[in-house]
């Protein structure tokens, strides 16, 4: 007997995910926590010395080590802070996390996650 599955890739994309500090395995974030700050959840900037970043936004990580000084300069998102994101396990930079500066901001503060800094693994594989 033979069976015909169809695969849908948004069935796919919808799959809770978790992520992963690639360096050392930590559990950072999972999918329930992302966030869409000026309108999307990926996001790509140049830094000012020349650095291509992709980063995926989120609301909660955990396992991480967020920097005491809140920086305001070469901020991506108007209104934010910006402070160094880092795997407290391994040490290793994973990104960002940016705190609201002005009362009008959406959020009060989210997460900045460099794409190649974690790995994305499906719920339940």
């Amino acid at each position: 007997m033979l069976l015909h599955v169809k695969i849908n890739n948004e069935d796919k994309k919808k799959q809770p995910k978790s992520y992963h500090c690639a360096n050392c395995g930590t559990y950072i974030t999972d999918s329930a926590a992302v966030a869409k700050i000026n309108g999307s959840e990926s996001h790509s900037f140049v830094n000012p010395v020349g650095v291509q970043c992709n980063f995926r936004t989120f609301f909660e990580c955990h396992n991480v080590w967020v920097s005491d000084e809140l920086i305001l300069e070469h901020s991506w998102f108007p209104g934010y802070g910006w402070r160094f994101l880092i795997c407290s396990n391994c040490s290793g930079h994973l990104g960002w996390k940016y705190d609201a500066v002005k009362k009008k901001a959406g959020a009060k503060a989210f997460y900045g996650v460099l794409t190649e800094t974690v790995e994305e693994v499906a719920d339940g594989e």
